[in-house]
């Protein structure tokens, strides 16, 4: 596998499992506060930030191999 390619897959597995983990926080641990309860919504909140966060990590990781990808095609 290519250096390049090695590390859009980190970034793909990283990022993946940020959003998973997010969006269990959200669906799995929120729902088992009471309503209205502070806790409910903390969790809920760190659930969706960390999900965000791990499309947020996809996202720099396409990002930086597009860079590269023009870097090489230019030299």
């Amino acid at each position: 596998m290519t250096p390049a390619l090695r590390a859009s897959a980190r970034n793909w597995l990283t990022g993946l499992a940020l959003a998973c983990v997010g969006v269990a926080v959200n669906r799995l641990l929120a729902p088992a506060f009471p309503p209205g309860s502070p806790h409910r919504s903390f969790s809920a909140l760190t659930g969706q930030l960390v999900a965000l966060a791990g499309l947020l990590v996809i996202m720099l990781g396409i990002r930086a191999r597009v860079r590269r990808a023009q870097v090489s095609a230019l030299t």
